[in-house]
């Protein structure tokens, strides 16, 4: 039993403070907390309880908080203290068995109840404080590496560990489409959710800059394997309940900002392609990316389709041709046509554009030419060149859209 500890009471606790760095200022803290809670619960059976009596013990739970003294072993401690008070007021309890003594039951609850409330308030004010100031140091941090800003003075002050190496997390997360559900505390619950199940996961290592339509994550490399990734993604799109798209790019410090930005233009790809939610790797979609670069060679594909418009038949055709692999009795299954008319639609494209796509020559320029048109759907509107007439388009072109099926 403490030293101080009334023993009246006759009770024996161990109060589990092994846990705490300075056990010596954590007993302290807990015999200090009984005293109080004992002195409120007496007061407020008494009939005499002050304001100020709370308020103070709500200071008190502050600096137990800040004592890192775990919150079960607080319930415990105010527990007894209110224990305490009720058997020193005259109403302890009989060890006869069915004998509640002179207190009843809803004075006790109610006793109990005001305590426990002073004290939670306390003790969660301090720990939100104290989680505001480690989310703002872990952001200026990503910052400073996002921006190429040095580092040391950030990480040394605030006791983070700079990684050698990081995976980027471009992350998407679509906004509420009504406007009944666009209020802050409802576009901002799977913000906190997402951040609350990356810090579990990464044991706080995780960096982010995070809205509530995404941003982006720093994940030091040694606490995920690639093969892991996708796992993370899914588990924080189920926790906050919202589709999660995200991109991934692995970088060295030094070049986290050249990487962070390739990581944003692949998710801006992604939304453009309107491919599905989830993790995409840069590997995944290499082609896509080099055929989408600004530049002559974009604006020519992009608009090499565009004669189609006037037939949407033969583009749909065209689509539905390539996302299944060139197989025409495959198209025709999917279009419900038979395979003759499919050929005919080809051969009638093949006439607009100058394009044969059974041939594979052509196939390179068609597959590449429905990318950059995707593409182009998603972007703002431009004036844009011609049409070739021709496959003028450079050999290295055709070797990046060589084996790559999309639709």
């Amino acid at each position: 039993m403490p030293k101080g500890y009334p023993a009246q009471a006759g009770l024996t606790i161990d109060y589990p403070v092994s846990a705490v760095e300075d056990t010596a200022h954590a007993s302290g803290y807990l015999l200090a907390a009984v005293r109080d809670c004992l002195e409120v619960s007496i007061c407020l059976l008494d009939g005499r309880a002050q304001p100020e009596q709370l308020r103070r013990l709500e200071e008190e739970a502050a600096r137990w908080a800040c004592a890192d003294i775990p919150i079960v072993t607080i319930l415990r401690v105010v527990h007894d203290g209110v224990r305490l008070g009720i058997e020193l007021a005259g109403g302890r309890a009989s060890t006869e068995a069915g004998d509640l003594g002179a207190v009843d039951t809803d004075r006790v609850l109610g006793l109990l109840g005001t305590v426990t409330a002073a004290v939670a308030r306390g003790y969660t004010r301090q720990l939100h404080t104290a989680a505001h100031q480690h989310h703002t140091a872990m952001r200026a941090l990503a910052s400073a590496l996002l921006e190429g800003q040095p580092t040391s003075i950030l990480a040394r002050h605030n006791g983070i560990e700079v990684a050698d190496e990081y995976w980027i997390l471009a992350v998407a997360v679509p906004r509420p489409a009504s406007a009944a559900a666009q209020s802050r505390v409802r576009t901002e619950r799977p913000l906190r959710r997402i951040r609350a199940e990356l810090a579990h996961r990464s044991q706080g290592a995780a960096l982010s800059i995070l809205s509530p339509s995404g941003g982006t994550i720093l994940l030091p490399t040694a606490l995920a394997d690639d093969s892991t990734l996708d796992e993370w993604i899914a588990a924080i799109a189920r926790i906050a309940e919202v589709p999660v798209t995200a991109t991934l790019i692995r970088s060295a410090t030094p070049d986290i900002p050249s990487c962070a930005a390739q990581a944003h233009e692949l998710l801006d790809l992604v939304h453009r392609l309107g491919l599905r939610d989830g993790l995409h790797r840069f590997a995944d979609l290499a082609l896509e990316y080099q055929l989408t670069r600004p530049g002559p060679g974009l604006e020519w594909l992009s608009a090499l389709l565009d004669p189609l418009d006037e037939e949407p038949e033969l583009l749909e055709t065209l689509r539905c041709h390539v996302a299944n692999g060139m197989n025409r009795r495959r198209t025709a299954q999917t279009l419900y046509l038979h395979p003759n008319t499919v050929d005919n639609r080809l051969k009638r494209i093949a006439q607009i554009i100058g394009l044969d796509a059974t041939q594979s020559s052509g196939l390179w320029y068609l597959r590449s030419a429905l990318i950059a048109r995707r593409h182009r759907a998603a972007a703002p509107k431009r004036v844009r060149r011609e049409p070739p007439t021709g496959p003028e388009l450079p050999r290295q072109l055709r070797e990046v859209a060589r084996h790559k099926h999309y639709a």
